[in-house]
């Protein structure tokens, strides 16, 4: 018996090994990396998680849009208060606008030159001024052509220099190196009180100076010689009957006006100017000017020469006041203070007409007079007094 035989028969005789089934694999073919995790796949976690991602979506918009708003309101604030009023419209002049901020930096140019000369600077009415101003200026600017009006650089540089305190006497003594440097120095530092650009308040100068010529021109049409009335005035303390009879028989009598007034005024100040309110031609007097220059039907004076006139009540001074024209002259020369209001007057008179000959806009209430008046308080060098709340009727019209 062979080898091989023999083997074999112990085979057959032998019991056969049991054989074990082969394992689960972690993974099914074809589909690599996606391992089993508590019963599910990966791809099948993958899945959930995108749902769930999906399912939050809309709170993580809603955290934002929150997130957003918060922050927003801090610089909605800070636009609000501190980017958009300066660049809102106060005044318009055809097409030449100023802003809310263009009248803030006018008026602090204002102010800087009052606390330069240590005067405080007075806030009351200044928006309106201001604005009036600024009007006027522009108006000027745009008819000065019409009126062979001009103004170089070279005058707005002597105005500065002037305002910055330097006067050069000679042409040589303005073009030397020391002066110009003591003159960009002091500018320097003009500036820098001031916080505006140089061309900003350049502008300001070269337009204020078209108004100055502008009025020039109107005082040349006002008559250096006119009719004129001269004054006196008595105050008394009450209002007693027996008192102007008593006045009205020394005027009669023919008693020096010096000694009448000194005989029956009350007057505190009387010292001062003996009652004497000089020489006035029409139109200094507005408020008056119809009572001293004024005639009747029969062209008799509305109130005759040494005639008192009826008591005026001075609320101010709580006090009564009787007003004498002493004498009348029909040619008389206007004195410089006295033209100085008449030019005045007559360059609100040509204004007036002249603003219906353009495009005007002007901004006036009371939430630009807060901010406006505010932003100066807040640039004040100098103690300012507390403004009185803005009242459009005050506004003159």
């Amino acid at each position: 018996m062979s080898t091989e035989d023999t083997s074999q028969d112990l085979k057959d005789g032998q019991e056969q090994p049991s054989v074990e089934p082969t394992p689960i694999p972690d993974y099914e073919a074809g589909r690599r990396s996606i391992t089993v995790r508590g019963g599910k796949t990966r791809r099948q976690m993958v899945q959930e998680k995108q749902v769930q991602q999906a399912k939050s979506r809309p709170f993580i918009f809603v955290g934002i849009l929150i997130l957003i708003g918060l922050l927003a309101i801090p610089v909605y604030a800070y636009f609000e208060n501190y980017v958009f009023p300066p660049r809102e419209l106060a005044l318009r002049v055809e097409d030449t606008e100023y802003t809310r901020g263009d009248v803030v930096n006018f008026i602090r140019f204002n102010q800087r030159m009052s606390e330069n000369l240590g005067v405080p600077f007075e806030i009351g009415n200044s928006l309106f001024d201001a604005l009036q101003t600024l009007q006027e200026n522009e108006l000027a600017f745009q008819l000065a052509p019409k009126h062979g009006i001009t103004v170089s650089s070279e005058e707005v540089d002597e105005r500065l220099d002037s305002i910055l305190g330097f006067v050069a006497v000679t042409v040589a003594e303005r073009e030397s190196e020391e002066y110009q440097d003591n003159v960009e120095e002091a500018k320097r530092q003009f500036i820098h009180r001031i916080g505006i650009e140089e061309k900003v308040f350049r502008d300001f100068i070269r337009k204020s100076m078209f108004k100055e010529r502008l009025r020039d021109v109107v005082a040349d049409t006002i008559p250096r010689v006119q009719a004129q009335v001269h004054m006196y005035e008595i105050i008394k303390l009450d209002n007693d009957p027996d008192e102007r009879r008593a006045l009205e028989r020394d005027l009669i009598a023919g008693m020096d006006i010096e000694n009448i007034v000194a005989t029956h005024t009350e007057d505190p100040n009387y010292r001062r100017d003996l009652g004497d309110r000089g020489w006035a031609p029409f139109g200094v007097h507005p408020e008056i000017d119809a009572l001293l220059f004024g005639l009747d039907g029969d062209e008799n004076r509305l109130l005759p020469v040494r005639t008192p006139s009826s008591p005026r009540f001075d609320e101010e001074n709580n006090w009564w006041s009787y007003l004498i024209i002493e004498e009348v002259q029909d040619a008389r020369e206007v004195d410089p203070e006295n033209f100085e209001a008449l030019t005045t007057r007559g360059m609100t008179i040509f204004f007036n007409e002249e603003r219906s000959n353009f495009d005007l806009h002007m901004v006036l209430d009371s939430e630009i007079f807060d901010w406006v008046n505010a932003q100066v308080r807040l640039s004040a060098l100098l103690p300012t007094p507390t403004p009185v709340p803005f009242d459009p009727a005050q506004i003159p019209q």
